[in-house]
């Protein structure tokens, strides 16, 4: 999580202390300076008023009204003492974060490296550019189908230079690289695998990427290939993004049902394991459509 992430969690969390300091002042106001004090006596609570001249009076069980009224003050005032502290702590934590962010925050220094240096760099696994690049350049999944631009159906290159199958999935890819998300085009997906934990898939450097799928064969019939896989670097959440280019076709929906069914009664979820974007040869896709899902999920 960056820094500026933490900051603006803490600040919504003043904002929320804030509500309960107003709220809690409003219940004191109308009672005046009198305090409670009570006693548990034989298992039973009972009540005492504690006027501004420090008398104590005892408050009969029956005077509902004014041992609400006092009850309300006493909590209220705690209540409040305690978020103003609160408050008052978290505003000191996020006074030091903001201090020199351009030397102390890891995204920051990491952005003004010059991307020849970073290029030829074993970067640390655990900052969200050393995650994503060993990400992109494995796969915890399994290994992708090669696609090229000589065969039947991928013939259209995108600026990264992968060919993919259709002009919608060439703008989705561009955004994909234009907004610097990591991602694989059409990797190799069985939803039914089981991943077998004992068996880890190692990279060049001896880091832990993945693990072997039991069930599972890249080339086997009813392999799944979907669009995209895509990480968000900021999280390290992985998605399925797939696109649904001719949802007026009757038999395209059907196939692509039957595909779906299969990802969700393996336990995916759409908008938590699966992105998905359509259109038909009235509705064209749009740009804003793939910068919104961007946005709300990858960014």
């Amino acid at each position: 999580m960056k820094k500026s992430e933490i900051i603006k969690i803490l600040e919504e969390t003043v904002g929320y202390l804030e509500k309960i300091i107003n709220a809690a002042t409003s219940f004191l106001s109308p009672y005046g300076k009198e305090q409670l004090n009570f006693k548990m006596q034989k298992g039973n609570p009972e009540f005492f008023r504690r006027t501004e001249k420090g008398k104590q009076e005892y408050i009969c069980l029956s005077d509902d009204k004014t041992i609400k009224e006092l009850s309300s003050r006493y909590y209220n005032k705690r209540l409040r003492s305690a978020a103003l502290k609160e408050k008052k702590q978290i505003e000191r934590c996020i006074s030091i974060l903001k201090q020199n962010p351009e030397i102390s925050d890891i995204d920051k220094v990491s952005e003004r490296i010059p991307e020849a240096v970073k290029a030829n760099a074993v970067l640390s696994e655990l900052t969200s550019e050393g995650y994503a690049r060993i990400w992109q350049e494995g796969n915890s999944i399994v290994k992708k189908r090669r696609t090229h631009k000589k065969d039947d159906y991928h013939k259209f290159e995108t600026n990264r230079g992968d060919y993919v199958g259709s002009k919608s999935e060439v703008i989705i890819a561009d955004r994909l690289f234009a907004r610097g998300i990591p991602y694989h085009y059409e990797v190799a997906f069985t939803p039914e695998a089981v991943i077998d934990e004992s068996r880890p898939v190692f990279d060049e450097f001896g880091t832990i990427i993945g693990f072997e799928a039991l069930g599972f064969s890249p080339r086997a019939a009813d392999t799944l290939h979907p669009d995209f896989y895509v990480l968000n670097k900021r999280t390290g959440k992985a998605y399925f993004w797939e696109h649904l280019g001719r949802m007026d076709n009757n038999e395209y929906c059907r196939k692509n049902f039957n595909r779906f069914m299969r990802i969700l009664d393996a336990g995916f979820v759409i908008g938590e394991d699966l992105l998905v974007t359509h259109e038909d040869s009235q509705n064209p896709l749009k740009t804003e459509d793939i910068d919104r899902t961007i946005e709300r999920y990858l960014i």
